[in-house]
Formats: structure tokens, C-alpha cells, sequence
């Protein structure tokens, strides 16, 4: 069943963030390889993402909240700065997304990353990383406490593990949300069609 993102289903929200750990705990039990195949998706949760009171700070270390993007549809997902095999696909995927939505309807997508890695990708890091791939000023790049981190990954419907290397194995999940913030589609995985996306954002009023 789908859990929605409501004051009355917070704390459930932190129940089903145990399971998530515990399913990728056991998802990664007997593996100890540095570069382990993605994690499969789970279902995202239904309601609206911007009644997450969460804090975040983005590149240029400006404290920022999803409600701020209220009014304005977006698309999201989750990476880490130093990934250097699915995030750099997974950022390519996500540029071809909005620059198709560009060149097709006219109005530039707010674009939004939020890293897993609490510990290492700093407001700098993640400035750096956004000038090093030449993102647009549409993109924000955030980074929140791990607690954070784990609630949005189960509302997104992406599992990750942090492995004894540092690096993260984790879902490759695209979605995008309307201006009220409700989740409208999503793709999964690498190199996925994303026509269907790019309808859909066409189709938002």
C-alpha cells in the first residue's frame, strides 16, 4: 500500500524508513563488490512533497525547503557528487529531460538533485560539481542531515546503501512533480524513454 505524505502519516513515514534500510541491508547481504548493480525502485508515496517541513541547503548554501518550490513544477532525483559510473549517465539523462521540455514547450523545468552523502557533499562540493557539468542556473543541488535524506529516498520510492567504500549503491529514479507537488510520473533506471515524461509536463496547466 502507498503511504501518504500527510501530518497524520509522518511517523509512519519512519517505520517504513526502517524497512527501507532493513530491504537494503539484506539486498546487499553476501555482496562486497565496489560496483554493485542498481537497487530496483520502490513505489513512491502518494500526497503532496511540499508538506515536507525538512531543511536543506543548496549550492550556495542557502537554506531552502520544497515548498519553495511550490507554483513551480519540477523534476528531482538523487545522486552523490563523487559517483563516477550511474550518476554522470543519471545527470545526462536528466539533461536531455529538460532541455527536450525546453525545445518542446517553451518554459525551462526547474531541475533538483539532493545527495545522499550527507557527510562529504558540502554546499562547495555541490557548487563545484554543478559548474564542473555545466548545469544550468535551473538546477539546485541540495544536501540535508542523513535522517533527511532517508525520508525523501522512501517518498521518492529510491533505495540506497552506503557500502564500506564510501560509494552508494542505489535506484536510478527520475520523477516529476506538479506545481501543487504531487508526483505526476516517474521513469526508472538508465537511458529509459522519456517521452512519456515529457508529455506530461506538457500537459501540466
Amino acid at each position: 500500500m502507498n503511504q501518504t505524505i500527510s501530518k497524520y502519516f509522518y511517523s509512519y513515514l519512519f517505520v517504513i524508513v526502517g524497512i527501507s534500510l532493513f530491504q537494503c541491508d539484506e539486498h546487499n547481504t553476501n555482496h562486497h563488490h565496489e560496483h554493485e548493480p542498481l537497487l530496483a525502485a520502490n513505489e513512491p508515496a502518494q500526497g503532496s512533497i511540499l508538506e515536507l517541513k525538512n531543511q536543506w541547503k543548496n549550492e550556495e548554501n542557502k537554506t531552502v525547503s520544497f515548498v519553495d518550490w511550490k507554483g513551480k513544477p519540477f523534476l528531482i532525483s538523487m545522486f552523490y557528487a563523487s559517483c563516477i559510473s550511474i550518476c554522470p549517465r543519471l545527470v545526462s539523462d536528466l539533461e536531455q529531460v529538460a532541455k527536450k521540455i525546453e525545445s518542446e514547450s517553451g518554459k525551462v523545468p526547474n531541475v533538483i538533485l539532493v545527495s545522499f552523502d550527507s557527510k562529504n557533499d558540502t554546499p562547495q562540493v555541490l557548487k563545484d560539481y554543478k559548474k564542473k557539468m555545466g548545469l544550468g542556473q535551473n538546477w539546485s543541488l541540495l544536501t540535508g542531515k542523513e535522517e533527511d535524506v532517508r525520508i525523501l529516498s522512501v517518498i521518492l520510492g529510491i533505495n540506497y546503501k552506503e557500502m564500506e567504500s564510501g560509494e552508494f549503491n542505489h535506484s536510478a529514479v527520475i520523477s516529476l512533480f506538479d506545481r501543487e507537488g504531487l508526483n505526476v510520473t516517474r521513469i526508472e533506471g538508465i537511458g529509459s524513454d522519456v517521452e512519456t515524461m515529457i508529455l506530461k509536463f506538457k500537459e501540466l496547466k
